[in-house]
């Protein structure tokens, strides 16, 4: 089955309204006692917790999509949810994180958002809608139409403003051990352009590629690892087609097509992801990566 444009068009606007249903009860509900636990999951805190939040947003969007799912035979595949693999029987499948970033939204700060997208059982995006609820921010992309913002085209600063290269990166990451190398590698390349290195962190990683989109010039990458984790298909679903549609460079940290649909894993931490806005910045990281790599074999 191949969607029509007409189909995609219809799917988009429902995808919009759950994100800004499920964004809206999200921010009902912020700076208030939520229930947390913690669920199996990838090697850090933020990929672990979950509230009551996010389970009753992702129930809003599944109320949203049902009869689309029913209507289109999609498959489903949602973070609070269980993998029941239609994701792979299917000819496209619903893709939904509820609640990216809840960690900074229990910590009483920004850095969340809803995402939802649809796929191709060959790992491409079609669809991609993001909900930022605090700041009131809608990006709508249907693949070959661009990017949307609330409603309006999006545009992009696509100079270096202020002589500011802006890195996004999770938490965690600041952890590994070769992350000092990492910053001198890109305080030394942004040295090279007469720039200086922004870094941020504590977002979800929706907000982090979106960072990266709304700056003149960054990036946001994650390099492979051994521990489960590195993020799901869910957290990149959405912005890689935005990153398609705006020209901008989106690859896993080999600079090899980003892939969302393994049937093994929804994890990405064998392959890891990079978002940059400039192709010469993702070469500088590519191979920074391929350097640590040689450097971490125990083989070489």
């Amino acid at each position: 089955m191949t969607l029509q444009e007409k189909d995609l068009r219809l799917l988009c606007r429902k995808a919009t309204s759950a994100a800004l249903a499920a964004g809206q009860y999200i921010q009902s509900r912020f700076a208030k006692y939520n229930t947390k636990t913690h669920k199996e999951g990838g090697n850090s805190l933020a990929s672990r917790i979950v509230t009551d939040i996010d389970v009753r947003a992702q129930e809003i969007i599944f109320r949203s999509l049902h009869n689309t799912i029913q209507s289109y035979g999609l498959g489903l595949l949602a973070e609070e949810g269980a993998d029941d693999q239609s994701r792979v029987e299917k000819s496209y499948f619903w893709c939904i994180d509820p609640m990216d970033g809840t960690l900074p939204f229990t910590e009483g700060r920004t850095g969340y958002a809803v995402s939802i997208a649809l796929i191709t059982n060959s790992g491409d995006p079609v669809i991609g809608v993001v909900y930022v609820p605090d700041l009131e921010l809608c990006y709508t992309s249907i693949k070959g139409w661009g990017v949307w913002l609330n409603d309006e085209p999006f545009a992009r600063a696509n100079t270096i403003a202020n002589d500011t290269i802006h890195v996004y990166m999770d938490r965690s990451f600041q952890s590994e051990d070769y992350f000092q190398i990492i910053t001198n590698h890109l305080n030394e390349w942004a040295t090279h352009l007469k720039a200086r290195i922004h870094y941020h962190s504590g977002f979800g990683a929706v907000r982090n590629a979106l960072g990266v989109m709304n700056s003149g010039a960054g990036c946001y990458f994650k390099f492979p690892k051994k521990l489960k984790g590195g993020g799901s298909i869910w957290d990149y679903a959405a912005t890689r087609l935005f990153f398609e549609e705006l020209g901008l460079h989106v690859s896993d940290s080999r600079g090899k097509r980003l892939h969302l649909n393994n049937p093994e894993t929804t994890f990405m931490h064998d392959v890891g992801i990079l978002y940059t806005t400039h192709g010469d910045l993702a070469d500088c990281i590519i191979t920074l990566g391929q350097k640590l790599e040689f450097r971490r074999c125990p083989d070489r």
